[in-house]
């Protein structure tokens, strides 16, 4: 292994202020497994950086292609999502022939024409490591520079009109709802496996959920953005979500991206039932309550028995609570 975050950060364009979480962006699960720390992989932060990644170019075809019907900009974002331009964007910043930190015995040029390669994985790790460290401005100046204008920026035309505000609306709000919920279960649950973020995620992103969302809501709550936008919306909470992002935006557009998961968080959610979600999910996969209460929850040794306290006092609810209170010899 040749680690020398100062060059590779010179290779990338960008100076990191935890130079770790660039290090963990690079640990392919293989080599992790190799080291016998499987759990410390990029498998997380390629999570996050994939609807990070999604969210970034949203906003900028949001913003510049506004002439463009909704299917035109969703078919377009796929084009610059492919993985082969991923793929080749880390071949071009020179990051091929090194990273991602790799056990497999596989020869890297055979490796990047697969699908789903380490390097297109990487990239989005590394897009969600730049996010977490830098946040999402500094995170879309990047991914803009690097990714889009070089395959978009001259083709653009100088069109303001919106060919359909309503859905182009929608459009934004969708990818920034994903972004905003991956970003809030990275940092809410740490060391949890996507997998399991993955399933809690689409329970709160759905359709159903949604339309309660918005029941939950006084009319106090869309007083935040204008008239005109309120009409747009109409009902829709994406576009709600994505009308008070740009609101915010207008008034700085770099905490715009956080004031807008916090407004979601503090109007529309119970944070303890999406803890019983989760444990309920990570104690039928078989986890140990203890190594939940320590590593997910965050109580040392010291605080532990407060720790088993909160955990029994979450799942008091849970139909499995009788289960975890029979095998608990913690």
């Amino acid at each position: 292994m040749d680690w020398k975050p100062a060059s590779l950060q010179d290779k990338i364009g960008v100076h990191f202020k935890n130079s770790d979480l660039l290090f963990e962006s690079l640990i392919h699960p293989s080599y992790a497994q190799q080291l016998n720390r499987s759990e410390n992989n990029n498998e997380r932060l390629e999570y996050l950086g994939e609807k990070i990644l999604e969210l970034i170019i949203t906003n900028y075809l949001y913003q510049n292609c506004s002439y463009l019907a909704v299917s035109k900009l969703t078919t377009l974002r796929d084009k610059l999502e492919e993985g082969e331009k991923l793929t080749n964007l880390w071949f071009r910043l020179g990051l091929g022939e090194s990273f991602p930190f790799l056990a497999t015995k596989d020869e890297r040029h055979r490796l990047r024409i697969k699908r789903n390669n380490p390097f297109e994985k990487a990239l989005k790790a590394l897009v969600g490591a730049i996010h977490i460290d830098r946040g999402l401005p500094q995170t879309s100046n990047w991914v803009k520079k690097q990714l889009i204008a070089p395959l978009l920026a001259h083709h653009l035309k100088k069109i303001q009109d919106r060919s359909n505000p309503k859905k182009q609306l929608q459009f934004l709000g969708n990818a920034l709802f994903n972004a905003i919920v991956a970003d809030y279960f990275y940092q809410l649950f740490p060391y949890v496996n996507p997998s399991f973020l993955s399933k809690i995620a689409k329970k709160l992103v759905v359709k159903e959920q949604q339309n309660k969302y918005i029941n939950k809501l006084t009319l106090e709550d869309w007083k935040i953005i204008d008239t005109e936008s309120e009409k747009i919306c109409e009902k829709s909470f994406t576009g709600l979500l994505a009308a008070i992002y740009l609101h915010f935006d207008q008034q700085n557009s770099k905490t715009s991206f956080r004031e807008t998961g916090s407004w979601w968080v503090n109007k529309c959610i119970d944070e303890d039932e999406i803890w019983r979600e989760l444990i309920t999910l990570l104690v039928k996969d078989g986890v140990p309550q203890k190594w939940i209460i320590r590593q997910v929850m965050g109580y040392e040794s010291k605080d532990y028995n407060e720790g088993r306290k909160r955990f029994h006092e979450l799942m008091e609810s849970s139909k499995i609570d009788n289960e975890i209170r029979v095998g608990d010899h913690d």
